[in-house]
This record gives structure tokens, C-alpha cells and sequence, in this order.
């Protein structure tokens, strides 16, 4: 079962940053809390659990309901518990699967990691996903964009809330999409330099162009990246009526 009591390692050290004109918000957290960093060991070890993380973030997200306000971004405490928890099972069951030698590959793709997650995510629907042989830096915006779209358009939207999962360069991030608050809000557990950690950003959904391509020029500058293969997950909560 899930548990929200999971003694966290420490409580981390984080900054606020507000760019492009106060468009998007972000919060930077030290260096070592990120999947690398933080696990129940305390120690620093390398991480391939970043799928498992998303999903999992996904999961205490829904459970708790918990609407995701610019305003408020800054101070919800919430946000950063469930990503510190999420880092912490997330590492844990990577390890697990290593050990009992269940893994075809380092990095798990989106079935996998609903599957090796599936008390905690059994209600968590695959609803599109896509992989795009085009150069992120110029195309994530418009692939995000243009499905999103569709999601809006449904008639009998199965959900309020909408998860995009990216995988890319073995890296895997977790945007949502809420309509309520209108916005979205960007959640990347992997270290980004010696003095930066994970971040979690948020902006209006009206201004996830900026979002993108401040994304962008993040995994440039950090990783010298820009992937030219990518796939996008479109997921939802299903919810008995």
C-alpha cells in the first residue's frame, strides 16, 4: 500500500526562480535531492528510476486531489512531499526489480512501470502515446500541444486532469495538465549541475510554449542534449462514476 508517513531522508533546500516575465515559476531544489541522491540509504548511487518516479508522483497527486494553483505553488509543501516520496519507493522498487534480476533494461518504458507500480497505479489509463522522430528542441511544443487539443475536445472527458509523460535521452519527466487551476506544472527528479537539483515549474496552460522552450534550453545547457527520438505518454485517472 501506499504510505504518506515514509520517513524522508531530510526536508531539502530549494530557491524560487520566475522567468520569461513571470511567466513560468520554478522551484530548484539542492543538488542532493534528486533521484541520484536521495534514497532510503541516504546514499549516492546512480538512478534509472525516473519512470517509475513520474508514475508514482502521478499516483499521490490523484489520491490526494490536490489542485495545483500559481499562486499557491510556492508554498505547497505537499508538492515536494510527493516528490521526495516518490523518489524514495521509486528507488526502491528499481532496486528490488534489479536484484531479483527482473529488468529487460536499465530504463523502464510507461507499461513497465505501471505494471511494477500497479497497487499503487491500477487506475492509472494509458490514453494516446506516440513516439516522434524529430528533434525536441523544435516539435515538443506542437506534439504536446496538438494532442492536448484533443483531450479538450473530447465530449465525455474521462478526467479533469491530464498526465504527459516524456521520455527522452533515458531521461523521463512528468508534465499535468489540471483544468481547474488552469495550468501545468512540470515535475524532473534527475540532478541538473553541481548546484542544482530537481525542479518542479509551473506556468497558465495558456503559456506551456514557454514552458517547452525553457525545457529545452534546460536539457541543452545540463546536458548538452537535444534528441532527435522522443515518445509522449497521455494519461488519466480512471474513476468508478
Amino acid at each position: 500500500m501506499m504510505s504518506n508517513t515514509i520517513e524522508l531522508p531530510f526536508f531539502p533546500q530549494y530557491e524560487i526562480d520566475r522567468i520569461f516575465d513571470d511567466n513560468i515559476t520554478v522551484m530548484w531544489f539542492e543538488p542532493k535531492f534528486s533521484q541520484s541522491h536521495y534514497n532510503v540509504h541516504n546514499k549516492t548511487n546512480g538512478s534509472n528510476a525516473c519512470t517509475l518516479i513520474v508514475v508514482l508522483i502521478a499516483a499521490h497527486l490523484d489520491k490526494k486531489k490536490l489542485l495545483i494553483y500559481e499562486s499557491e505553488y510556492s508554498t505547497n509543501k505537499d508538492l515536494i512531499q510527493f516528490l521526495a516520496i516518490s523518489m524514495l519507493q521509486g528507488n526502491k522498487i528499481h532496486e528490488e526489480l534489479k536484484m531479483r534480476r527482473l529488468l529487460k533494461h536499465l530504463n523502464l518504458n510507461v507499461p513497465e512501470a505501471l505494471k511494477y507500480t500497479e497497487n499503487q497505479t491500477f487506475n492509472l489509463v494509458e490514453w494516446k502515446s506516440s513516439i516522434f522522430m524529430e528533434r525536441l528542441s523544435k516539435s515538443l511544443f506542437e506534439n504536446i500541444k496538438n494532442t492536448y487539443m484533443e483531450w479538450m475536445k473530447l465530449k465525455n472527458k474521462p478526467s479533469n486532469d491530464l498526465y504527459v509523460i516524456l521520455i527522452a535521452d533515458s531521461r523521463t519527466v512528468l508534465f499535468l495538465f489540471q483544468d481547474k487551476p488552469q495550468t501545468v506544472t512540470l515535475f524532473d527528479s534527475h540532478q541538473h549541475t553541481a548546484e542544482k537539483g530537481a525542479f518542479i515549474a509551473i506556468c497558465h496552460r495558456s503559456k506551456l510554449g514557454y514552458l517547452c522552450h525553457w525545457f529545452r534550453d534546460v536539457i541543452r545547457a545540463c546536458y548538452n542534449s537535444d534528441p532527435k527520438l522522443y515518445e509522449l505518454s497521455f494519461l488519466y485517472f480512471k474513476h468508478k462514476a
